[in-house]
C-alpha cells in the first residue's frame, strides 16, 4: 500500500519581490537597497531600486511584484487572504497605481481574485500588477509594504524574499545589492548565507557577525549574527541571484539554540532556556546559570570569573562593561521568569 503523509508543523504566511514572466533583455537593475526593519513579528520593506534603460526612448513594462499565499498549518482562508499590506510603489515622486491578481505559478496565467481558491496543499501566487515607464538612462524606483512572520516547530520566526528574479533583468545580475536588516536591539538571529566569498558583511551599531553557522535540511547554510543594537549590512557587486533570502530567528528567549549547540544542551555541558517554563529539575547551580543566561543575553559582564568564563564560551555574548545591572530593562515575561528561578534556588 502507497499513501501520501502531510505534516502540518509550520505557518508559511508569504515572501516577496519583483516578478518577471519573461526575461528582460535591454533594461538592466543597477542598484538594489533591499532594507528590512522587523518589530513585534512584523517585516517593513523598503527597496530603493536603480534599472538602467540603454534605448534612446521609452520603454513601458508591465511589471508583477509577487507574493505567494499562505501554506502549512493554516487555515483555508487564511490561504486565500494576501498577507502583503500597505504595499505603495513610488516613480519620479508619484505613486503608481495597480491591480491585485492571483495565479497558480510564478509564470501561470493571471486572474481575478476570487477565481482561483487556494489551500494549504494548493498554494498560488498573488501578484501586484502595474506598468512602470522607463525613460533612456537610470529610473528609481521605490517599494515598501510590510508581512508578517512565518514559524514551523523549528524556528520561531522567519522572514523570505525572492532574490532570484533579479537574474531576469538585461544581464542576468543586481549589479549593486545591499541588504539591510534591522531586527531591533538584543537579538541573535540567522541569515542565509547564499552572497559568496566577495560580500561584506558588516555591523552598523553594536554587534557582530559571529562564526557560528546554523543549518537545517530545508534552510541550507547561514550565519548567525549577534546585535546588541544596530543593524547588519551586506554588500555584493555583480551579484547573480541562484537562491533567495530568508533570516530569521530560531528561538525567542533563548540564545544557546538547537541544532548549534544540541550536542551541549543534551549532555548537559550547557544550559538553555527553552520556553521560560521550569519544565525539569535543575540543581542549584544550573539554577544560577539559568537566572544569569538573562542577563549574558542582554550583555552584562559578570564579576564572577566562574560566569565570565562559562558565557565567554558562546560567540553570541558582548559584555559590556559600562553596562550596570539596574539599567537592563527586563521584559514582563523575563521578569516572571527570574522570580521563579530565585524561588526554586532558596527552596
Amino acid at each position: 500500500m502507497t499513501t501520501s503523509i502531510f505534516g502540518n508543523d509550520g505557518v508559511y504566511l508569504t515572501k516577496g519581490s519583483v516578478i518577471y514572466p519573461i526575461r528582460e533583455t535591454t533594461v538592466s537593475l543597477e542598484q538594489e537597497i533591499l532594507s528590512f526593519t522587523v518589530r513585534d513579528r512584523i517585516a517593513y520593506v523598503d527597496i530603493q531600486f536603480e534599472f538602467n534603460n540603454p534605448e534612446n526612448m521609452n520603454r513601458t513594462l508591465s511589471v508583477g511584484f509577487q507574493a505567494p499565499s499562505a501554506g502549512g498549518d493554516v487555515s483555508n482562508s487564511l490561504s486565500n487572504l494576501n498577507q502583503i499590506k500597505d504595499f505603495t510603489i513610488v516613480q519620479n515622486e508619484r505613486i503608481l497605481p495597480y491591480a491585485l491578481k492571483v495565479s497558480e505559478c510564478e509564470d501561470c496565467e493571471l486572474n481575478d481574485p476570487g477565481d482561483l481558491h487556494f489551500s494549504q496543499f494548493e498554494r498560488g501566487v498573488f501578484v501586484f500588477l502595474f506598468e512602470i515607464t522607463f525613460k533612456p538612462g537610470l529610473n528609481r524606483i521605490n517599494h515598501s509594504y510590510s508581512f508578517p512572520a512565518s514559524n514551523n516547530v523549528a524556528i520561531d520566526q522567519f522572514y523570505n524574499y525572492i532574490l532570484t528574479t533579479g537574474a531576469k533583468w538585461a544581464g542576468g545580475m543586481i549589479k549593486h545589492l545591499t541588504i539591510n536588516i534591522d531586527m531591533g536591539p538584543n537579538q541573535y538571529f540567522y541569515v542565509s548565507d547564499i552572497f559568496g566569498q566577495a560580500a561584506e558583511w558588516s555591523m552598523i551599531g553594536t554587534g557582530k557577525v559571529t562564526d557560528d553557522r546554523f543549518t537545517l535540511v530545508d534552510k541550507g547554510d547561514n550565519r548567525m549574527v549577534r546585535v546588541l543594537s544596530g543593524q547588519l549590512q551586506i554588500k555584493v557587486t555583480d551579484f547573480k541571484p541562484a537562491e533567495n533570502l530568508e533570516f530569521g530567528i530560531v528561538s525567542q528567549y533563548s540564545f544557546n539554540i538547537w541544532p548549534l549547540y544540541y550536542n551541549q544542551i543534551r549532555s548537559g555541558e550547557i544550559i538553555s532556556i527553552g520556553d521560560m517554563t521550569l519544565s525539569m529539575e535543575y540543581t542549584k547551580e544550573e539554577l544560577r546559570l539559568l537566572r544569569n543566561t538573562i542577563y549574558a543575553q542582554h550583555g552584562y559582564a559578570f564579576n564572577s570569573s566562574d560566569l565570565n568564563e562559562y558565557f565567554s564560551q558562546f560567540s553570541w555574548y558582548m559584555p559590556d562593561p559600562n553596562l550596570k545591572m539596574e539599567a537592563i530593562m527586563l521584559t514582563e515575561q523575563e521578569n516572571k521568569f527570574v522570580s521563579r528561578i530565585l524561588v526554586e534556588e532558596k527552596r
